[in-house]
């Protein structure tokens, strides 16, 4: 007669014998999944470049408005979002407006994306332009002598704001987040390094920045995205909220000691403008936590004066604080790690 501890010894040998066969197959299935993404996604990228842009614009505003009808857990975030950010400013009315025009509005970004292969430095100046023109030369003339670390937001189309710096000649390195399908990686780099600007992904994207700002060349970096409590990052008021945020820029800036260049790019009737805003300098003694919080407050008046650019339907405020926590949006959550941070960060500013 078996004994228990056989049986229980034969019985995880059964599953693990299942296991293995199970996980070949995921892994067979994910890579197909994979290949046909990438093929999908390539034979979009080559239809859309044929395509008129204001027929894109079209496209965008219709899918916009089916996926903000749609995507019903984006649309709460979005609106939550919205609520948490600007109280009672807007009715709910008006925040469901901001809400679909902000779906739309990366809707737009995302297509014209793809729509990158056709711009030149001919025939750029057509869709985006600089609001100073004059600034820019300045700029220009001083690009190897003061490398910059640009710093922007998932605002209007960024992504054509970047492409602009490179067909006028600033071009330098851009950091993207590298997709799990990495064939996409490869397409999306493309798409992003037609004006001359070279994307970096996120592996190791710290020293290559550092040596490139060394070396006389700009760096550029986007710092609305919410990190989670495993990725290095540090905490700044967003609205007043709570962001837990990339520190990355304001590293570079305490190490290299090089100006932190902010841009935006606002849509408008005629496109897009980069609106270039005043080089940020910081003392030696300055933290990163203030470092990034001057960062970040150039470009909070401009979501506030154009809020249905900036992207309401990514989760900004995942962690909700030990203290104030009642104007957090609801998929906000408590973390012993956010807490202890977020204590530490005021300890060091009382200091």
């Amino acid at each position: 007669m078996a004994t228990p501890g056989l049986l229980i010894t034969d019985y995880c040998l059964l599953i693990t014998s299942y296991r293995q066969p199970l996980r070949a197959w995921i892994r067979m299935t994910k890579r197909v999944r994979y290949w046909f993404e990438f093929v999908f996604v390539a034979l979009f990228a080559r239809i859309v470049p044929l395509l008129p842009l204001r027929l894109l614009h079209g496209l965008a505003s219709l899918l916009g408005w089916l996926v903000y009808h749609l995507d019903r857990r984006s649309r709460l975030v979005a609106l939550a979002n919205l609520e948490a950010a600007f109280g009672n400013q807007y009715t709910v009315n008006e925040r469901e407006r901001i809400a679909r025009r902000s779906v739309q509005a990366f809707g737009r970004s995302f297509l014209e994306l793809f729509w990158s292969p056709r711009l030149n430095r001919q025939n750029i100046h057509r869709f985006v332009r600089f609001a100073d023109e004059k600034r820019f030369e300045a700029m220009l003339n001083t690009k190897q002598d003061q490398p910059v670390i640009g710093t922007t937001i998932h605002f209007g189309n960024f992504e054509w704001g970047s492409a602009l710096f490179g067909f006028r000649g600033y071009d330098g390195y851009i950091l993207m987040q590298r997709f799990k399908n990495d064939r996409l990686t490869a397409l999306f780099q493309g798409f992003r390094e037609v004006s001359g600007q070279k994307s970096v992904t996120q592996e190791q994207s710290m020293i290559r920045f550092f040596k490139a700002l060394k070396r006389g060349i700009p760096v550029g970096i986007l710092i609305d995205l919410t990190l989670k409590m495993s990725d290095p990052g540090l905490i700044l008021r967003a609205f007043g909220l709570c962001m837990r945020t990339t520190m990355m820029h304001a590293v570079l800036q305490e190490r290299t000691k090089q100006r932190i260049f902010p841009f935006i790019t606002v849509a408008d009737a005629q496109g897009y403008t980069v609106h270039l805003l005043d080089f940020i300098e910081f003392s030696p003694s300055a933290s990163q936590d203030e470092i990034a919080q001057i960062c970040w407050n150039r470009f909070e008046p401009f979501i506030r004066q154009h809020p249905e650019q900036w992207l309401w339907g990514y989760k900004h405020w995942r962690y909700r604080p030990p203290v104030d926590g009642e104007r957090y949006p609801f998929y906000a959550n408590r973390s012993e790690l956010f807490d202890a941070e977020f204590k530490q960060q005021l300890a060091a500013r009382d200091e």
